[in-house]
Order: structure tokens, then C-alpha cells, then sequence
């Protein structure tokens, strides 16, 4: 009995939900209630394979029969050879002034046709499409917009039938204009996200490359600006800027597809360095490359000689190429891989369902409409997230000191002070005392006191930047100065940077080299041998980064860096990352070395014309004076730092023969000073007879009572004083040579 019941119940739940099916209204009504009607829902569908059927056939018994319900909210038909016929009845209950239009999203078919076949007066409302002129569309707007009429039958039928080379994808709705009001503000807004996002985007590349002229960043904004009219050309925008121009957009789209998918390999070539680290690889970019620039103008001068589902698979394969290579160079450690993987793979899976929807295969209405550009856009903002962490460091190497460590610390200073307080005590006890071993031993503690500052910067968040930029082989040279006159083992100590004269610190001068001096205080004494010190500026042209390489060698297996010992590597090792560096040690036997990698804020040193003459002996620059003068020397390190090429001789007397032997092309600038080692005013008299007017003669002192009038009554092209030397000096001199290649009178020296 319950077997028959529940028989029974299923049978009638059957009947019900077939009846509710059929007694559904098969056409599109409009009323107060109802203000958008999907045309997915309520009509249906017939393909005319031979594209020859008119709409006279298609209202016969017969074929009328033969049409499908659509039952979709969103149309996919893939590629169809032949025109697809779609039927609709509407029936509009709206209240007097109130409208209705259909509303096609199509852009990219080139047929979009609708007829109205009962109604009067013509049947043909409008022949739309790419293949179509702008103005045939009653609205001008990139979807297709048709009026329907107000006063008609009170159900009338619209056919619309649509052909296309491309995958057809439709979205149809009957809907009163308030309702396509909104859908315009809505797709309007989220149009204009995009290209906002876009545009940043666009302007951040171009940022980038006009700071590190790296074309690399050029080729992803000319990406972006492909990206841009393809998404205008998918979304029938293109027509809105060329009315007139027949199948523009279809063109437009072929073009920008293709021809986005050669510039991301391009940019490939750069982000990840192929050409140094792979090759082979890299040959086989430039083939896809010029495949696809080939294929990208086929399709855009000739679209209709090809099939667009090969447009399709170049792009997919191209991308899945791009892909591999993204894996294989995270596998090798290449630089930026890891942001180069996440990136391609946003792109590769959203093309891969954005393909997926345009060939009817998946139902994603709004990953069709607007997946491609997001997918983009994803892409862009890894690598624009990869570029800000590069350029902007976030991790900090914050010293966390354990109670441990702190011991070690104060027991190794202990040791230290103890060390040098024993030299004092030692000196003093004797008769005679040694007064330069007692100033070294002074000197080292004071270099102990000046590390315990330091130790206590490096536990703060905080790093001192405020420092005058300074040539990197004076600092280094100033690095060994304080370095010998600290050392008490008569340690000897080789350096090779000839290479770091041309660079120029920014920033964090007074750490990179007190990391110099340590280096030399900790590894000196470790070996017998020659401690050899080798750098070099490594410049990343693709970020604009400039990163110092310090190599010291031999380093003894017996060192590590992780020694219980707080000075020698670990110290080092702090004040590296303290600049956001890295320290490793590498190499076995005599090659085992110190690396120091620090990213530092360098600027290389343009050879300007005036120093180029002296590299080149065209002018002879000599600093005439006492070689313990303050003054002289400050002069000679900022002509070296301006990579001027000078000679220095401590008298006047030994100038006369150098005038005397000169040639007819040479000419000399000289610099006389006076302070309490040297009175350069009243020395000019002595050779002023023997200069050639080509010949320029600058007197720069720290008297505050000479003038430059006074100086020029005494003959001198130049007075500079000590305050201005960086500031006047250079612009006098080159002043001064410009006077000599005109007529201009010299001034007249007095004898």
C-alpha cells in the first residue's frame, strides 16, 4: 500500500512540475513588475548552416517548428559556420511614456541584424555589426541598442540573426530604459576602474624606466597601452573613435592580441635575464617573438585568410611557454623568478577560462566580458609588487641579543681594553717612553669606544643617512689611513678597487667605511699571508640598484660565521645587514673569501671635459705647497673625487723646469695656497714672467682678509677661498680656460 502511495505521489509531483513548465509564458512581458526580461529564457534559437534562408522561409510552418528554446541567461554558440536565427515575442504592458529597447552585447560579430516581421511598415529594423557601418545603430553606443516601438500589437515577434567569423557570445535583455540606464552606469564604472588601474600602472613603468632607462619597463608600458585597445575592441569601444571604418575592430582586436603576447616574451627576455642565463631559451624567445609580430600583422591586414581559432592557439601556447620557462627559472634561483611564476600563472589560468568561455565550453558571462583585462591586470601587480619590494625593502635585521651573546660582547671588549691599557702601562714604566706606540694605543681605544656607539645603532630600527656624498676610494683610502694608524702587528694589507673611483656614495658613508676598517682590523691577523681586499660596484640597470662587492682573501677555514666570537664575522655580519646586505663565506684553501654584497645609494662620477684634459695631459694641473697642509689636501681629494688627474710639488723652484722643458701644446693650471704652511701670494712673482697666456695661475687660502680684487692686482686668473673650494673652484678654472681660447686681453701680472 505505501509502495503504491509513494508511486503515486511521484507520478503526480511529475504532472505538476510539467504543467508549471509548460504554462510558463514563452515570451518577453514587460510591466511595472517586471523591468528586464533575459530573451535567454523566452526564445529560441535556429542555425541556417547555408546562410541563406530569409525570414520569409523562417515564418513557415514548417521551419518555425524547428526552432530551440535557448533556456541560458548567456548565449554561446562557439564558432558557427552560417548565420544563427534567434526568435522572441515581447509583449509590452508599460504604462504610457514609458519605453523599452533590446539590449544585444555582441561586439565583436560581424552580422547583427533585427527584424521585426509583424509589424507595419517594413519589416527590417536595423543592420548592425563590424561589417556594418557606426551609423547604422539607432543608439551610438558600443553594444547594440534597438528602440522598441510603443504603439503596436499588443504581442509582436523580433527576430535577430547574427553571423560572425569569431566565436559568438551573446547576452540578450528586453528592458525598460531606466533598467539600461543602470547597466551603462555599472559597466561604465567598472570600465573606468580598469583603465584607472591601467593607467597607474602605465605611469608606475614609465617611472621606472625613466629612472633606470631600462628598457625593460618600456616594453611592459607599451603592454599595458596593447592591453588597453584590446579591451576597447572587445568591449566595441574602437567604433566610438572611428565611426566610419568598416571592420576596424575586429582588426584592431587581432593586432593588440597578438602583438600583446610578443611583448610579454619580450619583457620575458629582460625580467628574466635570458640572454645570460639561458641562452638557448632566449633564441627560442626571439622566434616567438617574430612569429607572433608576423602573425599579428596577417590577422590585422588580412583577418578573413585565417582561422581565429589559430590566433587563439598562439597566444595559448605562447603563454604556456612562457610558463614553463617561469618553473624552470625558479628551479635554477634565477632573481625576480618567483614573482615572474605568480605573475604568469594569474595570467596563463584566467586566458585559460577567459578561451574556455569564448568557445561556448564554460558559462562565465562576466569572466568573458571582463576576465581578460583582470587577468592582465593581476599580472601587472605582482610585477609592480615585486618591483616596490625591491625598491623599498620591508624586512628588517632588527639585532635580537640574548643574555649570552651579551656576555661574549662585554668579555671581548674587556679583552680588548685590557689589551691596549697593558701597551700604556707598559710604555709608562719604561725611561723613554714610545710616544707613537702610546698614540696608537690611545688610538684603539678610542676605535673600541667608537665601536660600542656603533654595536648600539645597530639594535636600533634607525639608520643614519644624512651624509655628504664622498668618492668610494677616498672613503676606502680613508678606511686605510685609520687602519694603519691603529695597526700595531706591522700587518700587511693589499687593495684592488682602481674601479671605485668613477662611483659615488650618497648615503650610509661613515658605516661603509668603518665595514672597510673592520674588515682589515678582524682578518689581518688571522694569516701570515697578504690580506688582499678587492671591490666593485655591481649596477642593476633593469631596478636602477647599485650594489658594493667587497671581497677579502685568504680567509682560514677556522673562521665562520657562526663563531661564538662577537667581533670578526659576526660583527661584520651585523653591520652588513644593518644596510640590508648579505655576508657569506666561500671558496676552500687560499681561495676561501669574505663576500660582502651591499645595496648602496651610488651615482657614477661623469669625467667632465676640463678632467678628461687633464687624464689626457692636455692640461697639466699642479697643487703647488707643503704636503702637510690641510688645505692642499682637501684640494687634491676633491679634484680626485671629480676624477682630475693632478700633480703636487712641494716648492716653487721646482716649477721653473717644468716651464722651461714644456711643449708648445701644453698647458697648466696652477694652484698656489696659503695658510700657515704655505704663503702661495707672495710666491707668484717668482715664475709669473715664464707662463704662457694659455696658462692660468689660482691662489686659495683661508685668509679672510684677502680679496679677490687683491688677488687679481697680484696677477692671479682665481681667488678661491677655503669655504668655497667645492662650491668655486672648478667653475674659475673652467672660467679661465674659456678666456683663454678668445682674444680677450689676461690680465696683466705684476712682476
Amino acid at each position: 500500500m505505501i509502495k503504491h502511495c509513494s508511486q503515486a505521489l511521484i507520478l503526480l509531483a511529475i504532472v505538476l512540475l510539467t504543467n508549471t513548465a509548460y504554462s510558463a509564458p514563452m515570451m518577453a512581458i514587460l510591466d511595472e513588475n517586471t523591468q528586464r526580461v533575459n530573451v535567454g529564457s523566452v526564445g529560441s534559437y535556429y542555425i541556417d548552416e547555408t546562410s541563406s534562408l530569409t525570414l520569409r522561409d523562417l515564418d513557415s510552418e514548417q521551419l518555425r517548428k524547428r526552432f530551440i528554446p535557448l533556456k541560458n541567461q548567456f548565449q554561446q554558440f562557439g564558432l558557427i559556420k552560417g548565420n544563427i536565427w534567434i526568435r522572441v515575442d515581447i509583449a509590452s504592458k508599460l504604462k504610457s511614456g514609458q519605453s523599452a529597447v533590446l539590449h544585444i552585447k555582441a561586439p565583436r560579430a560581424q552580422i547583427v541584424d533585427v527584424y521585426t516581421h509583424n509589424l507595419p511598415n517594413g519589416q527590417i529594423f536595423a543592420e548592425m555589426g563590424d561589417a556594418r557601418p557606426y551609423t547604422n545603430r539607432p543608439l551610438a553606443y558600443p553594444d547594440y541598442i534597438i528602440p522598441l516601438p510603443l504603439h503596436t500589437t499588443p504581442v509582436y515577434t523580433v527576430y535577430i540573426k547574427v553571423s560572425s567569423r569569431v566565436p559568438i557570445n551573446l547576452f540578450m535583455e528586453v528592458k525598460t530604459l531606466s533598467a539600461l540606464s543602470n547597466d551603462i552606469q555599472e559597466d561604465s564604472s567598472f570600465t573606468g576602474f580598469l583603465m584607472g588601474m591601467l593607467l597607474l600602472l602605465f605611469i608606475s613603468n614609465l617611472f621606472f624606466y625613466l629612472r633606470t632607462r631600462h628598457p625593460m619597463y618600456l616594453l611592459y608600458s607599451g603592454l599595458l597601452v596593447g592591453i588597453a585597445c584590446l579591451h576597447f575592441s572587445l568591449h566595441g569601444l574602437v567604433y566610438q573613435l572611428l565611426p566610419t571604418i568598416t571592420g576596424l575592430q575586429e582588426r584592431i582586436y587581432n593586432f593588440s592580441a597578438l602583438a600583446c603576447t610578443a611583448l610579454i616574451t619580450w619583457f620575458t627576455r629582460y625580467y628574466v635575464d635570458t640572454p645570460e642565463h639561458l641562452p638557448r631559451t632566449d633564441k627560442f624567445l626571439l622566434f616567438i617573438i617574430l612569429c607572433n609580430f608576423v602573425l599579428a600583422f596577417i590577422f590585422a591586414l588580412a583577418p578573413h585568410e585565417l582561422n581565429i581559432a589559430f590566433l587563439s592557439t598562439s597566444a595559448a601556447m605562447t603563454l604556456l611557454v612562457l610558463l614553463g620557462i617561469a618553473m624552470y627559472g625558479v628551479y635554477l634561483k634565477i632573481p625576480y623568478a618567483q614573482y615572474y611564476l605568480v605573475a604568469r600563472l594569474a595570467l596563463t589560468i584566467g586566458h585559460l577560462f577567459w578561451i574556455l568561455a569564448a568557445y561556448g565550453i564554460l558559462s562565465l558571462p562576466f569572466w568573458h566580458e571582463w576576465g581578460l583585462t583582470t587577468a592582465i591586470i593581476l599580472e601587472a601587480l605582482v610585477h609592480f609588487a615585486g618591483i616596490i619590494t625591491r625598491h623599498t625593502p620591508t624586512h628588517s635585521h632588527a639585532i635580537k641579543a640574548d643574555d649570552s651573546s651579551s656576555e661574549n660582547l662585554l668579555s671581548e671588549l674587556a679583552s680588548r681594553i685590557k689589551r691596549q691599557t697593558k701597551i700604556i702601562d707598559h710604555q709608562y714604566s719604561l725611561l723613554n717612553p714610545n710616544n707613537e706606540e702610546l698614540k696608537r694605543a690611545y688610538k684603539n681605544l678610542s676605535n673600541l669606544a667608537e665601536r660600542i656607539s656603533i654595536i648600539q645603532n645597530l639594535n636600533s630600527h634607525e639608520t643614519d643617512t644624512s651624509s655628504r656624498p664622498a668618492n668610494l676610494q677616498l672613503l676606502i683610502d680613508e678606511a686605510m689611513l685609520n687602519f694603519y694608524a691603529l695597526d700595531q702587528t706591522n700587518a700587511e694589507v693589499e687593495m684592488q678597487y682602481e674601479s671605485t673611483l668613477n662611483w659615488e656614495i650618497l648615503s650610509h658613508n661613515r658605516i661603509i667605511k668603518h665595514i672597510y676598517q673592520a674588515v682589515m682590523e678582524e682578518f689581518k691577523h688571522h694569516t701570515d699571508q697578504t690580506l688582499h681586499i678587492d671591490s666593485a660596484i655591481e649596477a642593476n640597470d633593469r631596478d636602477g640598484q647599485r650594489k658594493l662587492i667587497i671581497r677579502a682573501h685568504p680567509i682560514p677555514s677556522t673562521i665562520t660565521l657562526e663563531s661564538e666570537h662577537y667581533f670578526s664575522p659576526r660583527y661584520l655580519q651585523e653591520l652588513v645587514e644593518k644596510l640590508e646586505g648579505d655576508i657569506s663565506l666561500i671558496g676552500n684553501g687560499r681561495s676561501r673569501s669574505l663576500i660582502c654584497q651591499i645595496p648602496v645609494n651610488a651615482r657614477p662620477v661623469e669625467v667632465s671635459e676640463l678632467a678628461r684634459l687633464t687624464q689626457t695631459e692636455d692640461i697639466i694641473m699642479l697643487l703647488i705647497g707643503h704636503q702637510d697642509s690641510e688645505l692642499l689636501e682637501r684640494t687634491g681629494i676633491f679634484l680626485l673625487s671629480r676624477l682630475f688627474s693632478t700633480s703636487h710639488i712641494d716648492k716653487v723652484e721646482e716649477l721653473h723646469q717644468l716651464l722651461v722643458d714644456r711643449t708648445t701644446h701644453d698647458r697648466f693650471v696652477i694652484l698656489l695656497f696659503e695658510d700657515q704652511q704655505n704663503f702661495g701670494a707672495s710666491e707668484l712673482a717668482g715664475f709669473a714672467s715664464i707662463l704662457h697666456e694659455r696658462d692660468s695661475c689660482f691662489l686659495i687660502s683661508n685668509n679672510v682678509n684677502m680679496s679677490q680684487d687683491y688677488a687679481s692686482a697680484l696677477g692671479f686668473d682665481g681667488f678661491v677661498y677655503s669655504a668655497q673650494i667645492e662650491t668655486k673652484l672648478l667653475p674659475d678654472i673652467e672660467r679661465a680656460q674659456r678666456v683663454s681660447h678668445t682674444v680677450l686681453p689676461k690680465i696683466k701680472r705684476t712682476l
